[in-house]
């Protein structure tokens, strides 16, 4: 059974198509790479997954109890903080 499966998806922003009719599956122990040109949607994509965006049709399967972690491609950071 896959951890994560997305049937279908489709997301645009206004006239431009970032999923049209999009599949996506991971099995347990799969790893995956996410490589394309700036603006074709692979962090979209990747919030869609996480569960922080929603696609505009499209089904979002999770496997139960499943916890995903997402960093942001830009993450807000405390400039006062110190790691």
């Amino acid at each position: 059974m896959a951890l994560i499966t997305l049937l279908d998806a489709q997301l645009a922003f206004g006239h431009v198509a970032l999923l049209d009719h999009a599949d996506f599956s991971l099995e347990n122990n799969q790893r995956i790479g996410l490589i394309g040109r700036n603006g074709t949607g692979k962090s979209s994509l990747l919030k869609i997954l996480a569960g922080l965006e929603k696609p505009d049709d499209g089904t979002l399967q999770l496997q139960q109890n499943l916890r995903i972690a997402y960093v942001p491609q830009e993450p807000s950071l405390d400039p006062h903080a110190t790691v």
